[in-house]
């Protein structure tokens, strides 16, 4: 059985570890999106996830994005069942700031 992730769109970067002992896997967006003030976005990531079929991939947001950023991942916790391949799975945001918040393709 293959496992992994599998780029759907061009823009789309292959999850890395940053360090090497990172708990997980940094995923970035595909395009980049402007969420206004308490507007919720869908973020584009180009990819999709094969998996085993016990198998479950969950989606956490930085915990620094909440303060840093002003954006925080609505659901808190995204899932995403193995059968779901091949979909793209993306993150769902929420501005929770006063001002427009800019995601960057590639952040």
């Amino acid at each position: 059985m293959t496992r992994g992730f599998k780029k759907i769109n061009e823009n789309a970067t292959i999850p890395e570890r940053a360090t090497e002992h990172s708990a997980g896997y940094d995923i970035s967006a595909s395009e980049t999106v402007t969420i206004q003030p308490d507007e919720i976005k869908m973020v584009s990531t180009g990819l999709a996830v094969q998996l085993g079929d016990d198998e479950v991939l969950k989606l956490y947001d930085r915990s620094s994005n909440p303060v840093k950023r002003g954006i925080a991942l609505i659901n808190s916790v995204g899932i995403i069942d193995s059968d779901y391949y091949p979909q793209e799975f993306k993150g769902l945001f929420m501005n929770i700031s006063k001002e427009p918040v800019t995601i960057s393709k590639g952040q």
